[in-house]
């Protein structure tokens, strides 16, 4: 949602200067995206169910890492062993055999680790990124729907930044905002007992292993 706006700014700028009779017929109206994004029942469900995949995660994740501790705590015994002497020569040179397998599983654990680790986050991530789209294109329906239907020649995104990232829209005065009318027409839909409110931020997924 964070488009520039640049291009739109210097035709509408451009179509004033040239015909101020006829740009003094132009309807325009400002919407908030980040407002109604924020406030869409819509994205409410997807932030709830986003943070249960992501619990699903740090369980599996949580679970596999207390495997790899278990692991870790065999292969220090084992070293501990081989360092040993009251232990026989050939019951250390078992032990020694034994911590090389070790470590060799040790090893692939990690990597398995590593692998799920960036696995499921890009998961995440598209999961997220679809379910983004899906609300920014719902939600642009609508206000195209208002547009035609108030007959507006243009409508601009006041929460947007230009290319040097400071907002498009630095000073609105005179013009229609209709974020409200466009919160309360995607929100007429929301059921009964939906999310009420914005779920508390997701806690960091876990960082893989050490090699």
């Amino acid at each position: 949602m964070k488009k520039s706006l640049s291009l739109l700014t210097t035709l509408l700028t451009l179509c004033l200067c040239a015909a101020p009779a006829k740009a003094a017929d132009l309807k325009l109206a400002v919407v908030d995206m980040q407002q109604v994004f924020k406030e869409y029942y819509k994205t409410k469900e997807a932030d709830t169910r986003l943070k249960e995949v992501l619990a699903s995660y740090q369980k599996e994740y949580q679970d596999m890492m207390a495997d790899y501790q278990k692991m870790v705590d065999e292969a220090q015994k084992l070293r501990a062993d081989t360092q040993n002497t009251t232990l026989d020569a050939k019951v250390r040179d078992e032990k020694t055999k034994a911590l090389q397998a070790k470590v060799q599983d040790l090893q692939n654990t990690e990597r398995k680790i590593r692998e799920f680790d960036v696995t499921r986050r890009k998961q995440l991530d598209d999961q997220s990124g679809r379910m983004r789209k899906n609300i920014v294109e719902e939600i642009t329906k609508v206000i195209n729907s208002i547009g035609a239907r108030d007959k507006y020649n243009l409508i601009l995104d006041k929460s947007g930044m230009s290319l040097n990232g400071t907002p498009s829209a630095l000073y609105v005065e005179g013009v229609t905002d209709i974020s409200d009318e466009i919160i309360k027409t995607m929100n007429a839909t929301a059921p009964k007992g939906g999310a009420a409110s914005t779920p508390a931020p997701a806690a960091p997924a876990p960082a893989a292993p050490k090699k």
